[in-house]
């Protein structure tokens, strides 16, 4: 019986290195060589709207026509406290050709959020997502993670955990190219 368990927890952890070194694996590249799927088989981003912390309703079709990166985080996570800059140099070396928003998940409280909104000078809309209602859909396991929207809505890249902006800005150039 302990042989059975063993070999179990054993299958299961090579499961799980193998899964999450597939989903970093495109980590490790240069931005020029990351391998974008062709639009024909890019799955539709999920749909959702909400309320940004400011009070504005959006929503993923009022993001159609240009892309879209969406970043989830937490006010307490470190990770994202370090990718932080990385989004205000997105926002300003893209302009409006994209749309940033970002989503602060698992975040008990509001004052949280805008003190985090504050502290790194965000100026896109931020959505206080209380009650979890994203994370399904966007299947966030942890933060932060980052997804790459194009401007038909549909997923080109996801990235999982830190990012910087020479990662999403390169993801950006080929879609605006």
């Amino acid at each position: 019986m302990l042989t059975v368990a063993l070999g179990t927890t054993a299958a299961v952890l090579l499961l799980v290195v193998v899964v999450f070194g597939r989903a970093h694996s495109d980590e490790l590249k240069p931005p020029a060589q990351l391998a974008l799927p062709p639009p024909a088989s890019r799955t539709p981003a999920a749909a959702f709207t909400a309320t940004t912390i400011n009070g504005a309703r959006v929503g993923h079709s009022g993001y159609r026509g240009k892309p879209l990166v969406i970043n989830f985080f937490a006010a307490w996570c470190d990770p994202c406290r370090r990718e932080a800059a990385a989004f205000v140099q997105l926002d300003h070396r893209f302009g409006g050709r994209v749309n940033l928003l970002s989503v602060a998940v698992r975040t008990a409280q509001l004052s949280s959020v805008r003190g985090f909104v504050h502290d790194h000078d965000m100026s896109w809309p931020v959505v206080w997502d209380e009650h979890g209602h994203l994370i399904m859909p966007y299947h966030v396991l942890g933060q932060p993670i980052t997804y790459i929207i194009d401007a038909q809505s549909r997923v080109v890249y996801r990235i999982i955990g830190q990012t910087t902006e020479q990662r999403v800005g390169g993801v950006l150039d080929r879609l605006l190219a």
